[in-house]
């Protein structure tokens, strides 16, 4: 398994962030597909996310960065670490 990642204080995955909060990508597993695909849009380690919107029965979750606004699945979002900024 391939992971890509910076270390802090305050890591949580993706999937268990609040909306309006900002945080920074420390950690990537490159070997999920769905993963790897946010990579090539810039999901890497460094980069701020933010939750925009979460669906009624909490999956999907829509996150935005660099410009991009993706929705992916929980499931997908717990493979992604973040720290709060």
């Amino acid at each position: 398994m391939l992971y890509i990642e910076t270390r802090s204080h305050s890591i949580m995955q993706l999937s268990q962030i609040k909306k309006d909060g900002k945080f920074r990508v420390t950690k990537v597993n490159a070997d999920n597909e769905s993963v790897a695909c946010l990579m090539s849009l810039g999901l890497l380690p460094g980069q701020e996310i933010r939750l925009t919107h979460e669906a009624p029965l909490g999956d999907p979750i829509a996150v935005s960065f660099e410009g991009c606004h993706i929705s992916l699945r929980r499931c997908d979002a717990g493979e992604v670490e973040v720290e709060a900024v």
